[in-house]
């Protein structure tokens, strides 16, 4: 019995703990207190206190079933829900790190990516050049950004052209989209057909830059195409791909 109490316990601290630190990793970060990276240091050390409170959890359920005893039920019940539910955004985030195209730029077009203009006025610490014959590991293969967009997300590389709307009206509902996901617009120039905005991660606020360029397709189509570059950092963990795949979610074709 004691030791079904102290593990339920223990469990119940360790989440406490961990939902402190990583509380205050968010937030050092956002105020500019910490670095990116500092603010990261914390988060292993929050994802460690959570995989101890959901260990600890875990012996105190086992203990609890094979003695058909309940010891430190709530407790227990509250570490085991909220542990899981604590780990599961860090724990994606190391899972895409492992799965996600090895980039920080991401585009539904690699061989002509729409480009910034008034974002490029920005200096981000990433280069604003895609480079689309940059050899990167994919499948443990050496090959070209190009390639991995393609193979990796063929769904967003292939032409979006086709829309039986003209430009105008295509750039309007992009327009809306972007809206709707609540990305920050930065530029949108009906002339051009182009559409600039930003949008942060959820946790430390990295920032990445969204263009949107309309073209005229055929007689009376358009096409359309996005670009999302992060600011800073060399792997995006897929996040640049994800705005891409929630732009056309929200489009409505």
């Amino acid at each position: 019995m004691r030791l079904q109490l102290m593990a339920s316990r223990g469990a119940l601290t360790s989440l406490v703990l961990a939902v402190l630190a990583g509380i205050g990793a968010v937030a050092c970060v956002r105020l500019g207190i910490f670095s990116d990276a500092g603010g990261r240091t914390i988060m292993i050390l929050a994802t460690g206190l959570g995989l101890l409170a959901l260990g600890l959890a875990l012996v105190w359920l086992k203990q609890a079933l094979t003695r058909n005893a309940g010891e430190g039920k709530r407790l227990g019940l509250i570490a085991l829900a909220g542990s899981l539910i604590f780990l599961y955004h860090p724990l994606a985030y190391v899972y895409y790190g492992f799965t996600a195209l090895p980039v920080h730029d991401a585009t539904t077009d690699p061989e002509d990516p729409p480009q910034f203009v008034a974002l490029a006025k920005i200096q981000p610490a990433n280069d604003r050049t895609f480079d689309a014959q940059r050899k990167i590991t994919y499948k443990g293969e050496l090959v070209t950004v190009a390639y991995a967009l393609h193979e990796k997300y063929p769904t967003l590389t292939k032409p979006h052209a086709g829309l039986l709307v003209s430009p105008q009206k295509a750039y309007w509902r992009a327009h809306a989209a972007v809206e709707n996901l609540g990305w920050t617009i930065v530029d949108a120039s009906e002339k051009d057909l182009r559409v600039e905005a930003t949008d942060k991660s959820l946790w430390f606020g990295r920032i990445s830059d969204i263009v949107i360029r309309v073209r005229q397709a055929g007689t009376i189509g358009s096409r359309i195409d996005l670009r999302s570059q992060s600011r800073d950092g060399t792997l995006d963990h897929g996040r640049n791909a994800a705005r891409l795949k929630a732009f056309f979610t929200q489009f409505h074709f």
